[in-house]
């Protein structure tokens, strides 16, 4: 199952595999698929006008609520068992928040590709192409685009 998108203002997460951050207006996080795939986002904030927005989840942890003055981080993804490269690779990882305009620092991506979030630019940071990681939040425009997966067949030859 795709992840969930993020939330914006008031509105919330949008559940999913893993379940899309909140919005900065104290918005709940999105929730995980029952399929056990992911985990939940985080909640957003507002405390007296500064307002920061809640992690993605990710494959192996929850997406942090946001505090203040901080947005919420990614969670992370899972360590791949099949090992192309020779080493153990972490998929899946959570986007993370954005804090409103200037104020408060932007969470970051989960392990695993996730991209973190940022007050300034045309978008958020996406994912890591092949990680399957969440896009990251942006206050001032578009959240980044998920990493792109893979797929990996694994069989044994003779």
């Amino acid at each position: 199952t795709g992840g969930g998108a993020g939330g914006y203002r008031e509105i919330s997460g949008v559940s999913g595999g893993s379940g899309g951050g909140g919005g900065h207006l104290n918005a709940p996080g999105g929730s995980a698929s029952p399929s056990g795939q992911g985990y939940a986002g985080g909640a957003g904030l507002n405390t007296a006008g500064d307002a920061q927005g809640g992690g993605g989840g990710g494959a192996s942890e929850v997406g942090a609520n946001a505090t203040d003055p901080a947005a919420g981080d990614g969670g992370d993804g899972l360590s791949s068992d099949i090992q192309i490269s020779g080493t153990p690779v972490f998929r899946a990882g959570g986007g993370g928040g954005a804090g409103e305009a200037s104020f408060g620092t932007n969470g970051s991506g989960g392990n695993g590709g996730g991209g973190a979030g940022t007050h300034t630019g045309t978008s958020g940071v996406s994912g890591t192409i092949n990680l399957g990681g969440g896009g990251g939040a942006c206050s001032l425009s578009n959240g980044g685009a998920g990493g792109s997966g893979v797929v990996i067949i694994r069989y044994k030859f003779q």
